[in-house]
C-alpha cells in the first residue's frame, strides 16, 4: 500500500489529473464520489484543490443569500474561495465535489463586502422556504459542520486541543492517537396507518390545527422496527406489529435552532388493524385518526404561503420538504 500511495503521489503533480487517474468508464458523480474522498484524506491534494474551488459562505448561523427574479424565492451566494481573506475565516469545512470543482462552507466574521446588489444573510429556517433543494442540502451540511468544528475544540478523553484536518471533514487528537469524526442522531419518524386513515398526533408546541407523524429518537441497540413500535407505545399507547413496519425513505434534518444537534429522519409506515383509540403522553397534546380525503386537502394547503394556510380551515401539515409531508404524500397515492 505504501508503494500504491507513493507511486500515486508521484505520477500526477496535477491536482487535477490525480482525481482523474480513476475509472473512465464511472460517470461523473462516482467520479466526484471518489474525488471527494481523497481530498477529505490527502491534505496536500486538499490545499492544492481550493485553488479552483468555491465557497458557500455563512455568518453568525446565517446563509448568505441572493434574491431570484421576482422576489418570491432565493438562491445561496457561491465565491470563489481564493478570493476569502484568511484573516476573514473563521472555519471552514468541505461539503461536496461537482464536476471536479470542490465546494466548501465558510464561516467569516465580516459578509460587508459580499452584501451587496441584493445579497443578504437570512436565518436556516426561512431558507427552508425560499432555497431550492439542491441549495438548502449544501446549506444545512455546511452550517452543521462548521458548527461541529467549533463545538469540538479539545479531545473528550485527556482535553488536549485537537487538529483539523485541512478538509475539516475530521479532527485528530496527537495525545491520544485518536481520530473524531461528525456524527448526527438517528431517528424514526412513523405514518401509522389502517386502511384509509393514519394517525398523526399534534406537538405541545405546534398551533392547534398542526399535526404530523409519530417520531422518537432510536435507543442504543434498538433496531429501526423496534424503535418504531417503541415510540408508537410510548407517546399514544398504540400497540404496533414489529413485522407490519416498513422503511420508506430518510432525510437529513436539523441544525436549524441553536443547541439542537442534526438528525437523520428514518422514515417508516406502520400497519395496524384496527384503529385502537390514542392515549397520549406528555409530549403529545392530542393525536387522532385522519381519513386520506383530509390527508389530501391538507398536503394542498401546505404548499401555500404560511399566512395563507392559516387562514383556510380544517387540518394542517408540515411544509413539503418535511419528512411526515413525504410520508403523507406517498401513503395517499398507494391504492
Amino acid at each position: 500500500m505504501l508503494i500504491l500511495k507513493h507511486h500515486w503521489r508521484q505520477s500526477f503533480r496535477n491536482p487535477i489529473q490525480k482525481l482523474h487517474h480513476l475509472n473512465r468508464t464511472l460517470t461523473s458523480a462516482h467520479l466526484d464520489f471518489r474525488a471527494l474522498e481523497n481530498l477529505k484524506n490527502d491534505s496536500a491534494l486538499c490545499k492544492d484543490m481550493m485553488k479552483s474551488a468555491k465557497s458557500v459562505l455563512l455568518h453568525d448561523r446565517k446563509y448568505l443569500v441572493q434574491q431570484k427574479p421576482g422576489g418570491k424565492s432565493c438562491s445561496l451566494h457561491i465565491t470563489q474561495f481564493k478570493d476569502l481573506k484568511d484573516s476573514s475565516i473563521q472555519h471552514t469545512v468541505l461539503l461536496t465535489v461537482v464536476n471536479n470543482c470542490a465546494i466548501f462552507a465558510t464561516s467569516v466574521n465580516d459578509v460587508t463586502k459580499f452584501t451587496e446588489d441584493g445579497k443578504q444573510l437570512i436565518e436556516p429556517r426561512p431558507a427552508l422556504f425560499l432555497l431550492s433543494e439542491e441549495d438548502q442540502g449544501l446549506a444545512t451540511m455546511g452550517l452543521n459542520l462548521l458548527q461541529w468544528q467549533m463545538d469540538n475544540k479539545f479531545c473528550s478523553k485527556c482535553q488536549t486541543e485537537l487538529v483539523y484536518h485541512i478538509s475539516g471533514r475530521s479532527c485528530r487528537c496527537e495525545n491520544c492517537s485518536v481520530t473524531y469524526f461528525p456524527r448526527y442522531n438517528p431517528v424514526v419518524i412513523m405514518l401509522v396507518v389502517c386502511g384509509d386513515y393514519c394517525l398523526l398526533g399534534r406537538n405541545k408546541q405546534f398551533p392547534s390545527r398542526m399535526f404530523s407523524a409519530l417520531a422518537g429518537f432510536i435507543d442504543v441497540g434498538e433496531r429501526i422496527e423496534q424503535a418504531v413500535v417503541r415510540e408508537v407505545s410510548e407517546e399514544v399507547s398504540v400497540e404496533v406489529d414489529i413485522s407490519q413496519v416498513r422503511y420508506v425513505s430518510s432525510d437529513f434534518w436539523g441544525g436549524f435552532r441553536r443547541n439542537y444537534s442534526p438528525e437523520l429522519m428514518i422514515g417508516c409506515v406502520a400497519t395496524v388493524n384496527t384503529m385502537q383509540t390514542p392515549c397520549c403522553s406528555e409530549e403529545i397534546a392530542e393525536a387522532k385518526w385522519f381519513h386520506k380525503d383530509e390527508i389530501r386537502e391538507a398536503l394542498e394547503k401546505s404548499k401555500m404561503p404560511g399566512l395563507h394556510k392559516l387562514q383556510t380551515d380544517g387540518l394542517l401539515l408540515p411544509p413539503p420538504f418535511a419528512t411526515a409531508h413525504k410520508l403523507a404524500a406517498l401513503w395517499c397515492k398507494e391504492s
